[in-house]
């Protein structure tokens, strides 16, 4: 039990100098919504092959495929955010989009329901059900990093009860 609470605390503090600091989130080089409290985070320690979805999802014989992706064998991290004090999601999109802009070049980006099911996003993409809503409230947006070395991308999305989450994720391509 006190490790649990150990755990919790450390992750608050991290959260609050995050925010109160400025601090980039995981390495990745873009700031927090103003206001943003961590949901979930995660960072792996070893390279694996990962599926970066760089087209809107479709469904082809009963699976779910993107129009187009790459298997990219690295390292991945996430973290899932809370937007309390967001109220649209194009907002939030503009806020994080033009950062990640500065990252790379952008090779795929959508919004609404030009993305696909936001179901399928957040449950078999992202695995994050957290991130389900309506279509017309989702935004993606996916870079390749310069030097080649990975993909950034961001996911926004907006749940029926009107609470705005967005779900920053990169993998890194294993330099071996």
């Amino acid at each position: 039990m006190l490790r649990t609470d150990m755990r919790t605390l450390m992750r608050q503090l991290i959260v609050t100098a995050a925010l109160v600091g400025g601090v980039a989130i995981a390495d990745t080089g873009i700031n927090p919504y103003p206001g943003a409290e961590e949901v979930e985070s995660e960072s792996a320690d070893e390279a694996a092959a990962h599926l970066v979805v760089l087209g809107a999802l479709e469904k082809v014989n009963h699976e779910l495929v993107p129009e187009k992706s790459e298997i990219v064998m690295g390292l991945r991290s996430s973290t899932t955010w809370y937007l309390p004090q967001a109220r649209r999601t194009r907002e939030v999109a503009k806020y994080y989009f033009e950062q990640l802009e500065q990252q790379g070049e952008v090779v795929f980006q959508c919004q609404g329901r030009s993305c696909g099911s936001s179901s399928n996003w957040a449950n078999k993409i992202l695995d994050r059900a957290i991130l389900y809503g309506p279509e017309q409230f989702q935004q993606f947006s996916v870079v390749q990093l310069r030097d080649g070395e990975g993909y950034r991308y961001i996911y926004i999305g907006q749940r029926a009860t009107r609470k705005i989450y967005a779900h920053i994720e990169q993998v890194l391509a294993n330099s071996d």
